[in-house]
């Protein structure tokens, strides 16, 4: 297919080149701020860009025959106002640091016309091994529980490095840790593998450890999920 791609960031970066090596005919046309002229002949414009720019730029391909679309999980379809419109969202984490093998991430699809489906399943499968059609509804709660699981532990892991580097410790000790706690969750729920201080409400070590966090906001983070956990696994035990 003939595709014109707008954007610059991470996204943008590695569906480019995914669908360059799909053997896509790929048109780069600007980012949000200065967007080129897309040809006549484009078959799919993609919008990878920012979540509060969709609606502005998409605005502009109002007329267009091309199927417009939108990667993001949190945009509604509706906020492409092209009767040819659709969402192929990619559901990972992107760096422009690390290569990433596309055909191991899963695109949740959604298009206006059944039509478009067929033309927007068509191109999900050049790339991916995994698409699943999804409304912006469900995509909407999927991006919610993307972003816990993967950019705020993401966070957790830095104040982890942070605390580590002040002692002079490697992170990657932690490396098995991590590792095991990711393996248990494919054989058991988060919540039958929840471990540590809090579940056991062990105050006086919850306390140490908040003692050594030195910014008060970290103390804060520490404070609420231990509460969350504490109050997740006592109405869990009630309700058996």
């Amino acid at each position: 297919m003939k595709i014109a791609i707008i954007g610059k960031g991470r996204v943008a970066t590695h569906l480019t080149q995914a669908l360059a090596s799909a053997g896509h005919d790929i048109v780069m046309c600007g980012g949000r701020k200065r967007i080129q002229a897309v040809p006549a002949d484009t078959e799919v414009v993609i919008l990878s860009i920012k979540d509060d720019a969709i609606a502005k730029v998409a605005s502009e391909f109002a007329s267009s025959n091309a199927l417009i679309l939108h990667t993001s999980g949190s945009v509604s379809i509706d906020a492409i106002p092209s009767v040819h419109r659709g969402v192929m969202y990619p559901m990972q984490t992107f760096s422009m640091e690390r290569a990433v093998d596309f055909r191991h991430i899963p695109l949740f699809l959604e298009t206006a016309l059944d039509e478009d489906m067929a033309i927007l399943s068509s191109l999900a499968a050049s790339i991916s091994d995994t698409q699943m059609p999804m409304s912006s509804e469900q995509r909407k709660a999927l991006h919610l529980a993307a972003v816990l699981c993967c950019n705020f532990v993401n966070h957790l892991f830095e104040l982890s490095y942070d605390v580590m580097a002040e002692q002079g410790i490697p992170f990657r000790t932690l490396f098995p840790l991590i590792e095991e706690t990711f393996a248990k969750i494919h054989t058991l729920t988060p919540h039958e593998a929840q471990t540590g201080p809090a579940l056991r409400w062990d105050e006086n070590v919850m306390q140490w450890h908040m003692a050594m966090l030195h910014d008060s906001r970290h103390r804060e983070i520490y404070r609420l999920l231990s509460e969350s956990i504490r109050v997740s696994h006592t109405r869990k035990l009630k309700k058996k």
